[in-house]
């Protein structure tokens, strides 16, 4: 006798059950998450997915689409239930101990990559680097650059250093990880660039119980004085640790531009801008040490 044939479900009517749930959970890309839940359970991707509309899926990775589709229908991030974000490029892994990566932080690696000349061996500093996402990027593109991503997180840096285990495994210049409260472990005028994503959102704020950030770290997302609390120990610090001539960069709220360029003003630096992201908003402000080094 013949061992039974695996039952089988046709795609189409898995992606429809799954865009169905999502739907009725308020998912905001319905379709779009239930191809990327369908490509974790049975490792058919997007392109493979319309190319075969009506193939065939064996029922077990059927439930364990399913047991995805109920995770988001209750509001868990994709990227947490997939194990990944795809950023700059690539692929990170991410956990429930980091931030997960967003587009709009992509214009905080553009502006850092125009401060980094491609073949001059310089230091830049990550500080808050989670899943290690920006500093990876950067030394990718840069790798003649020696990049240091620190964080307070000893679980962030673990699957930081996994990141780099999978995609720079090799690298001229591995990335180097620090543990630790932002700068205060680096020595003085040791960086050429400091790029940050710190904590921005204050903590009334009504977002923090909306959407994905109810299920990310609330330390790597909330800051005390509306805030700001961790810029201005960010720039505290990074007056006394970039090189002169030196900048930094930050990623922050869209109505927060004005304090910062005043908060960077008031230390010191120079050559302060902000810029827009793709939706208009200002979303990254950058400062310079003054070349001669006096403020």
């Amino acid at each position: 006798m013949k061992p039974s044939e695996p039952e089988l479900i046709p795609l189409s009517a898995l992606l429809a059950e799954g865009r169905a749930i999502l739907s009725a959970n308020t998912s905001a890309e319905p379709q779009v998450d239930a191809r990327l839940l369908i490509e974790h359970a049975t490792g058919l991707n997007r392109t493979r997915q319309l190319a075969n509309p009506d193939g065939l899926v064996p029922m077990a990775q059927a439930e364990q689409a399913r047991a995805a589709f109920a995770r988001r229908a209750g509001g868990e991030p994709v990227a947490y239930i997939v194990g990944y974000r795809s950023f700059w490029h690539h692929d990170f892994l991410v956990t429930k101990d980091t931030l997960i990566p967003r587009p709009e932080t992509e214009h905080l690696v553009e502006w850092a990559l125009d401060k980094i000349p491609l073949y001059q061996e310089v230091t830049v500093i990550d500080l808050g680097t989670g899943s290690g996402a920006i500093a990876l990027s950067l030394a990718i593109e840069r790798p003649n650059a020696l990049v240091i991503g620190c964080d307070l997180s000893r679980a962030a840096l673990r699957v930081a250093r996994a990141n780099q285990a999978q995609m720079a495994p090799n690298a001229p210049k591995p990335v180097g990880w620090i543990n630790g409260h932002w700068a205060c472990m680096l020595k003085a005028h040791r960086a050429d660039l400091i790029v940050s994503n710190p904590p921005y959102i204050a903590a009334n704020d009504p977002h923090l119980n909306q959407g994905d950030v109810r299920f990310e770290p609330r330390s790597a997302l909330v800051a005390e004085g509306e805030g700001l609390d961790d810029y201005r120990v960010i720039i505290e610090q990074a007056y006394r640790v970039l090189k002169p001539g030196g900048w930094l960069i930050f990623e922050h709220g869209y109505n927060q531009g004005e304090s910062l360029r005043a908060l960077l003003a008031e230390a010191g630096f120079v050559s302060i801008e902000t810029r827009q992201d793709l939706a208009g908003l200002p979303r990254n402000t950058a400062g310079q040490i003054a070349p001669n080094g006096t403020k």
